[in-house]
């Protein structure tokens, strides 16, 4: 790492002490914190590109492409709380950033977090009423395709065998539904690990390069129905309920049990995949709470996907690990 502490001391001009690797998440980015002679500090991030064939295609970009600039400075002209950008080196994909600390929304104690997660959700009520212009998350949809190819990863990685045909059709149903939809800008991965506590007490975005146009429902399951922090049924009622009402519109609850086994059912096999294919045995846990947000919506989606709440019960409960 010679070559990068090299450039990172010439980009923010100043000496560096000492360049430490710290712990990421599944993908395949790499982070290290800068510490510089004066005290301040900074983080290195490496964007690795991911295997494109985990990807939905909308996201398999050209190798020089880095879609975290372009967003980053498209939600930071919008006033949210990204990390600044201190310089980019982009053929070795590397970007400094601004260090937010290692607080976590996750690491709080309950009270604090529901305090916090209050602030996630007004925060999320700003980014889903941002205007439509001519940027990258714009250019993305959550179309029937890429729905499609996030339930297909979860039939083929998260289900037994004999479930994959008779579940075919109805999943396909889901992906149309989903897509039918009314869309708005979402950052496809809105939880707690993505969510942060700077210096200052500030609440800090991370993670949302893959910002797209998708139901507002798809970032409001992800964080009330987070697999990393565990909430009680009516904290959850009251945070969506709080959601709805910053947005002045009403709740659709079929709408929203719709994205919430949509995107629980994707988590799920993504889990499995990491635990029982890549050995990352931190995700383990959170398999079964992926199938528990399943069997939670499954009863309040719309009448056309009954017969597929039904199969996801037995499915479930048949392919538990």
């Amino acid at each position: 790492m010679e070559r990068a502490r090299a450039w990172i001391e010439t980009a923010r001009g100043r000496a560096l002490g000492e360049l430490c690797a710290i712990r990421g998440g599944a993908g395949q980015r790499r982070y290290y914190r800068a510490r510089f002679a004066d005290g301040s500090s900074a983080i290195l991030m490496h964007a690795l590109p991911e295997d494109p064939a985990i990807l939905p295609p909308a996201l398999r970009a050209a190798a020089d492409e880095l879609p975290f600039l372009e967003v980053t400075e498209y939600l930071a002209r919008h006033g949210l709380p990204v990390p600044e950008i201190y310089a980019v080196l982009r053929p070795e994909r590397w970007v400094l950033l601004e260090d937010l600390g290692d607080v976590h929304l996750l690491d709080l104690e309950a009270a604090a977090r529901s305090v916090r997660l209050g602030e996630a959700v007004d925060l999320l009520a700003r980014v889903h009423a941002l205007p439509r212009e001519d940027a990258l998350p714009f250019r993305r949809a959550f179309d029937a395709e890429w729905v499609r190819f996030e339930l297909r990863t979860f039939a083929e990685h998260g289900l037994a065998e004999r479930w994959r045909a008779p579940l075919s059709p109805e999943l396909d149903a889901l992906a149309r539904a989903v897509a039918a939809l009314p869309r708005v800008l979402s950052l496809r991965d809105y939880q707690s690990q993505n969510l942060m506590i700077d210096s200052r007490g500030g609440l800090r975005l991370l993670d949302y390069q893959d910002a797209l146009c998708a139901p507002p429902e798809l970032d409001l399951a992800a964080l009330v129905h987070d697999s990393y922090v565990e909430l009680e049924p009516a904290e959850r009622a009251a945070l969506v309920e709080r959601y709805w009402r910053a947005r002045g519109q009403r709740f659709d609850p079929e709408a929203f049990a719709l994205l919430v086994v949509q995107r629980k059912c994707k988590d799920y096999g993504r889990y499995r995949v990491l635990v029982e294919r890549k050995g990352d045995h931190r995700y383990r846990p959170f398999i079964a709470r992926a199938a528990e947000a399943v069997l939670e919506a499954v009863p309040k989606l719309p009448p056309a996907q009954r017969r597929l709440g039904e199969q996801l019960r037995q499915a479930l409960a048949e392919t538990a690990p």
